[in-house]
């Protein structure tokens, strides 16, 4: 689910759309991720991050707000190129996030 964007280790991530940040966490296999729950009920959620996130549980972001930078954390794809794995769900099934990053 979701899909990698290549970019190099300690590219600034920024928030897909405004939201609150609902956990930030170390995912066994995605690595350091964070989740944003946004207004219209989407969910993003940034993974394979650099270890330590710029942004807290109940932190509000907004549209372009840095909330990390791309990582080597996941698992799960470290023979991959770095990357961040981006995921967005809409009433908990994964959707096709192409509508969300430009």
């Amino acid at each position: 689910a979701g899909v990698d964007l290549t970019a190099a280790v300690g590219t600034p991530v920024k928030a897909a759309c405004a939201g609150t940040v609902t956990a930030v966490y170390d995912d066994e296999y995605l690595g350091t991720t964070v989740i944003i729950n946004h207004p219209d009920g989407h969910v993003s959620q940034y993974s394979n991050l650099a270890v330590m996130p710029t942004v807290s549980a109940g932190d509000t972001v907004s549209a372009g707000d840095t909330i990390g930078a791309v990582g080597t954390t996941a698992l799960l794809e470290i023979a991959d190129e770095p990357h961040l794995h981006f995921t967005i769900y809409a009433n908990g099934d994964t959707i096709d996030p192409a509508e969300f990053i430009g």
